[in-house]
């Protein structure tokens, strides 16, 4: 059975690319692997206590953005996996790809991280250069 993951921050253009991936999946009768990746949260000089109220509001945000994922993946029919991921997002999502067998991956041309959305020049372009198998970039 093949497998196509979809990365997806929560945003706006993610959402168009799981809605494509849960579409492409039902045709396909594919596999769908949603993947989160939080960038690992490390400031100096805060306790390790603190930095625990951080780790668990970034999980509880990846729970959420993947619940909705998860949601419009079960709308359009199709069954599949939420993985929850931490560290660098491109290096992570190729890793997934790897990790899952994906034969496709999706990816929204602008994410969520500020001046990144200004050129597809972060993690959707790091994705395409790195990927193991074809990369579809929504916009």
């Amino acid at each position: 059975m093949k497998t196509i993951l979809v990365a997806s921050d929560g945003s706006t253009a993610a959402e168009k690319a799981v809605e494509y991936a849960a579409n492409r999946a039902k045709v396909e009768l594919a596999r769908l692997v949603i993947v989160n990746v939080s960038e690992p949260f490390c400031p100096v000089g805060v306790s390790e206590l603190d930095v625990s109220v951080f780790d668990d509001a970034m999980k509880k945000e990846s729970r959420s953005i993947l619940d909705a994922a998860l949601a419009r993946a079960k709308t359009a029919g199709v069954n599949a996996d939420a993985v929850h991921e931490i560290g660098a997002p491109a290096e992570a999502i190729v890793a997934v790809a790897k990790r899952e067998g994906a034969g496709e991956i999706f990816v929204a041309s602008h994410g969520r991280h500020g001046l990144a959305r200004i050129a597809m020049g972060s993690v959707s372009s790091r994705v395409v250069e790195s990927a193991p198998c074809t990369v579809t970039v929504v916009k």
